[in-house]
């Protein structure tokens, strides 16, 4: 027997309820079967070519929709379009085009493949990788002073960028991973022979800008804080008296230059988290903002930081520098912006802040970079006298995985020796340096990127004839300019402090900075 269906609509024309009676033949409870197409599905294997054997990575798939992929069981940040894994995943993705991206670090070479896959496809694909430089073996130990990753996921993240150094920001401002947890007694987990991670990092970030305490006992209790109050001096300070190492997390944040005035910090951030694997942060954020018509694009902020960095050199000062990459936070996988430290003894995970306070160190979100000066390591200090001036044989190599644009040596900030790789991956130059007073020599060196900046420094090699370097007027008169500014800024503002003994401490500071670059304006 049929069914009957009953359908009543009311027409536009005439507003006449009608009625139409339709009859149609089906079987009762029938259901029309709707069949799914199966999705393209993909087995990864990773495999280290050395061994043969899984091995950990970083992976970015791209379906053909646009949309990036995280499979069950791996580690998926977002941000960055990326996840990490042991060594397989499987992972199902939309039919059509896609794009697979495999990275290891910065030591080895990246894998990426494009295909098709069609509905229901079953794929399995391995990925080789080739390990193209060992830094450790010649010496030099990696490390990313930012990270803000949980730290159950860190065994992995080591492995799979080949970090060997990961202190962990586990107090941030008023977050305390450990409010309610017990410290433990060890503070670095080793994860093999030689990659480790902290467990007790602390970031305080608030209007002055960010400061970084490394490797800490127990977070540094700042009382109860405002945007402004206390300035990170105070985070600082309470750090330096424990015998913490502090990083100025970028040069642009409005408090930096007080901070490495009164002797707040350590080391300096030059490859910093606004560097990014796929493009640049292009802003100060609330730091101060860099005149754009000078330093105009993505290189111009790269190129604005370094002059800040070159501006304390200049009056000076012998101040390392660090990298960090804020992955967690920021669009960067652990380790994108690393700091690689010279250590002839092998790997010594509480070794490797001391070889970065002594700046035998260079920064790099790509290429690796060699420089000496009569076979010197980086950071050190040459001596010559008035009478004789100063001559040595610089040595200089850089090596990358990709093209290089330039490579180029400074003397106090201005280039004194530029190279053109010609496109090539290699090069190395051997040359006579000579000056007749006080300077410091550094190099840096870019690769070829449309999408980002990515390039190497090194720290400077110091060289003093008849007694250390004199303080440049100009970089005195930029820094005691910059502190007035916030000093100014400071008194302007009515609501940024809870009392007048709060603005009366924190404008003093701000005023002992100013004195300071004052003071080397008269010592030029």
């Amino acid at each position: 027997m049929s069914n009957v269906f009953l359908f009543e609509f009311e027409t536009d024309r005439d507003n006449v309820l009608s009625k139409i009676l339709m009859q149609i033949p089906s079987r009762p409870n029938s259901v029309i079967p709707v069949e799914e197409t199966p999705m393209p599905h993909l087995k990864l294997r990773i495999i280290d070519s050395s061994t043969s054997d899984l091995t950990p990575a970083r992976i970015h798939i791209q379906d053909a929709n646009g949309e990036f992929v995280y499979p069950e069981g791996c580690i998926p940040y977002d941000r960055d379009c990326h996840f990490t894994v042991d060594g397989q995943c499987e992972a199902e993705v939309s039919p059509g085009k896609i794009s697979i991206l495999v990275e290891k670090g910065k030591e080895f070479l990246s894998v990426s493949r494009e295909l098709t896959v069609g509905d229901g496809e079953e794929l399995e694909l391995e990925f080789e990788m080739e390990r193209w430089i060992n830094m450790a073996e010649l010496g030099w130990i990696s490390g990313d002073l930012h990270i803000h990753r949980p730290l159950d996921d860190m065994p992995q993240l080591v492995m799979a960028e080949d970090l060997n150094v990961a202190p962990v920001i586990t107090a941030w401002n008023q977050k305390n991973d450990w409010a309610e947890e017990e410290i433990p007694a060890e503070k670095v987990v080793a994860v093999d022979g030689t990659h480790s991670y902290g467990i007790l990092t602390q970031e305080d970030e608030r209007g002055g800008g960010a400061v970084m305490v490394m490797n800490l006992d127990e977070p540094i209790d700042l009382g109860k804080t405002s945007r402004w109050y206390p300035p990170s001096l105070t985070c600082c300070r309470a750090a330096k008296e424990k015998g913490y190492v502090v990083d100025q997390e970028k040069p642009f944040w409005w408090e930096a230059p007080v901070n490495v005035a009164l002797g707040g910090v350590d080391t300096i951030g030059i490859i910093n988290n606004h560097m990014q694997r796929a493009t640049i942060m292009n802003a100060e954020a609330w730091g101060r903002a860099r005149n754009i018509e000078r330093y105009p694009g993505f290189e111009g902020f790269v190129e604005n930081v370094l002059d800040l960095y070159y501006h304390y050199l200049n009056l000076g000062l012998k101040f390392p520098i660090s990298a960090g990459s804020a992955s967690g936070v920021l669009r960067c996988p652990v380790g994108y912006n690393r700091l690689y430290v010279h250590m002839d003894e092998g790997f010594d995970y509480d070794a490797w802040f001391e070889g970065m306070k002594a700046g035998r160190a260079f920064a790099t979100n790509g290429p690796m970079l060699f420089f000496s000066i009569d076979g010197c390591d980086l950071g050190a200090t040459l001596s010559a006298s008035e009478a004789d001036g100063f001559k040595g044989t610089v040595k200089l190599e850089c090596l990358s995985q990709t093209k290089l644009d330039r490579i180029e040596v400074l003397e106090n900030g201005e280039v004194i020796y530029e190279f053109d790789p010609s496109g090539s991956s290699e090069f190395s130059e051997e040359f006579e340096v000579s000056c007749n007073s006080s300077c410091w020599i550094g190099a840096r060196a870019f690769e070829k990127n449309e999408e980002t900046v990515r390039f190497a420094h090194t720290n400077p090699i110091y060289i003093e004839i008849g007694g250390p370097m004199r303080p440049r007027r100009e970089s005195a008169q930029f820094y005691a300019d910059w502190c007035e500014e916030l000093l100014a800024e400071s008194a302007a503002d009515e609501e940024r402090y809870g009392s007048e003994k709060e603005r009366r401490e924190v404008e003093t500071l701000y005023q002992e900075a100013i004195d300071f670059y004052r003071g080397l304006m008269n010592d030029e």
